[in-house]
């Protein structure tokens, strides 16, 4: 399989080493003006100077402003048996038939940051790729770098994007805090990061276990009337953290239909 990445920059790049490594993709070329010649992936400067070749995969990586633009100024050869695959957040379908001048079928994938460690989480939706072992090789690719999964409606993308496409820095700024926190304590720096950041690591390991459920894994920390205890009466004071994630969470998804009508 041969991919042609538009744009290679954090995101693009990790996709494209990691189908290098695991098999799945034979050759990547890169459309990007400012990538640097790194890795495996051959990179081009401008859409003239592609090579005459046959790409299995377009995957748009640009900022969402420049798509139409980028798209449409690839020459119509390179459509010739191409699925365009869109990493971008708030550019929709239609958008995407319309740069490609409806020349292939259309991929809107919503993959995070934590793909660059092979532990990503991909939501997946197209309403022209059809053929059941297409879909299963799409899926495929961005299982690669984690879990990817297929949903049935476009719209279910603003969500998807909300809670795991921006989701890896809701844990941050929560793990920023914590070791905020430590500090004020009395921990050093250093040691206060560490231990944010590995009990992170941890708890997000046993939510990944099969069949997990993260009331009763709460429970199991929660001694009554102990030290957990005091501090999750405050988190749940008035239902307030409940709250408060769903106000970040639905100003994220609000914000991703902003950009897909061009706000």
């Amino acid at each position: 399989m041969n991919v042609l990445f538009l744009g290679y920059g954090k995101m693009g790049s990790a996709l494209g080493d990691a189908w290098l490594q695991s098999g799945w993709v034979k050759e990547v070329v890169a459309l990007d003006p400012g990538a640097s010649a790194t890795g495996k992936a051959k990179i081009f400067r401008q859409a003239a100077d592609l090579p005459h070749m046959r790409f299995d995969l377009v995957v748009a990586a640009v900022k969402p402003a420049m798509a139409s633009q980028v798209i449409e100024a690839l020459p119509v050869e390179v459509w010739d048996r191409a699925t365009l695959v869109s990493v971008m957040a708030g550019v929709s379908c239609d958008e995407l038939e319309r740069a490609s001048g409806s020349r292939a079928p259309v991929v809107r994938a919503m993959p995070n940051t934590p793909v660059m460690v092979n532990r990503g989480c991909t939501g997946l939706y197209s309403a022209t790729l059809t053929d059941p072992a297409a879909l299963e090789r799409v899926r495929n690719l961005f299982g690669a770098v984690g879990v990817a999964v297929w949903v049935n409606e476009e719209s279910q993308m603003h969500a998807i994007t909300a809670i795991s496409g921006s989701g890896p820095a809701y844990y941050h700024l929560f793990s920023e805090a914590l070791a905020d926190v430590g500090v004020r304590l009395g921990l050093p720096h250093e040691l206060s990061a560490l231990l944010a950041a590995n009990t992170a690591l941890g708890a997000a390991t046993l939510q990944c276990a099969p069949e997990a459920d993260f009331a009763q894994l709460r429970r199991n920390v929660t001694s009554p009337n102990g030290t957990t205890a005091a501090a999750i009466d405050v988190f749940e004071a008035g239902g307030a953290l409940r709250a408060l994630v769903q106000s970040a969470t639905e100003a994220a998804q609000q914000r991703s239909v902003e950009l897909s009508q061009g706000n």
